[in-house]
């Protein structure tokens, strides 16, 4: 859909660089650009940066995707453009696009539109052996699959297709579902589910609702470990600039926004920075580890009076997650306490004595 159309690209580092975030409304304006666009992550950190008297009259539409869009970001965006902003999926596997919501019409919230020509997209149940099985009825969640002639046949290294290509068909990871009139929706990664004491939590639940918060910028939950339900949500916060807010505030805020209890962050971290991709989308294994390394120091902390100890945690292994402490010394008699309080957990934990 890019026929006759000139692209403007703003630099080799697009809005991860600082300096073009700041100036993005006036390029658009310089440029009479009609369709703008980027990441959620970055058309988030351009929404906060005022217009300064920049003429966007120009702009017709808004286009995002590679990552989910937090319902604020896109209710901010017409506000500042008076235009919508719509969302495409798409995979390198499948060279590029795979669905995309019309311009031509009205854009629905939480829906990447329909599946591109001669592309076939089906919402399929995950078994228990991890494998897809049968189509999902309308509106149930279930994992999306993609074939047809644009699908890869496979990666260069084919020990890495296991579970991704299986005869024409694309496992993409993400979860969705689809609605009456066949739109496609994206719930998430599959990886990224919360599961607390067996109750699937979508993370992007907990998202989107704290991101209604006026003084937060950015959410990101995650699932942090816990020995009786395996895991608690957690919700990592950017803040705007300026913005304070109390812990007390963002619990009564999460209890009044997301319907579900079990979905209710037990904690809140704010900080600085989020952990992104190249490609600007949240890097969640690195959230995990964090919230990981912040459980198992205040246990050490709090339960075993070892603030001196070391605490490293990495992604990988045979449970996902690989805690490595390291007590002092001094502490070494606590050793056997530490491990069986570890072993209690999902994660596979190793302690040693410096």
């Amino acid at each position: 859909f890019l026929a006759g159309m000139e692209l403007l690209v703003m630099s080799p580092g697009g809005l991860r660089t600082p300096t073009m975030v700041q100036g993005f409304w006036r390029l658009v304006a310089q440029h009479k650009a009609t369709l703008v666009g980027g990441v959620p992550t970055s058309m988030g950190a351009v929404l906060d940066v005022p217009l300064d008297g920049a003429d966007i009259s120009a702009v017709r539409a808004g286009i995002t995707g590679a990552a989910l869009l937090p319902p604020a970001v896109g209710e901010r965006f017409r506000q500042v453009t008076g235009c919508n902003l719509y969302e495409v999926y798409g995979m390198t596997e499948a060279s590029g696009l795979i669905a995309y919501d019309p311009f031509a019409g009205a854009s629905k919230a939480g829906s990447v539109g329909w599946a591109l020509p001669y592309t076939r997209v089906e919402v399929r149940r995950l078994g228990a052996d991890g494998h897809l099985g049968e189509a999902c009825e309308t509106g149930e969640v279930g994992v999306i699959s993609v074939s047809g002639p644009h699908v890869s046949p496979g990666y260069r290294n084919p020990e890495h297709d296991a579970g991704i290509f299986d005869g024409g068909m694309l496992n993409t990871g993400d979860l969705g579902y689809t609605d009456e009139e066949g739109r496609l929706y994206i719930a998430g990664r599959s990886k990224d589910l919360i599961i607390r004491s067996g109750h699937n939590i979508d993370p992007v639940m907990i998202e989107n609702a704290m991101a209604e918060h006026p003084a937060v910028t950015l959410a990101a939950a995650v699932g942090m470990p816990d020995a009786y339900a395996g895991e608690l949500p957690v919700c990592f916060l950017m803040l705007r600039a300026g913005a304070a807010v109390s812990d007390a505030e963002l619990h009564d805020h999460a209890q009044r926004t997301i319907g579900e209890r079990p979905a209710w962050p037990k904690q809140f971290h704010i900080v600085d920075a989020i952990p992104m991709t190249s490609v600007g989308k949240i890097f969640k294994p690195a959230l995990r580890c964090d919230a990981a390394a912040r459980l198992v120091s205040a246990m050490l902390r709090e339960q075993h009076q070892l603030a001196d100890a070391q605490v490293q945690v990495s992604a990988g292994g045979a449970r996902g997650l690989i805690v490595n402490v390291t007590l002092p010394a001094a502490a070494g008699a606590a050793l056997p306490a530490v491990s069986q309080a570890l072993a209690g957990y999902l994660f596979e934990a190793r302690v040693v004595v410096a």
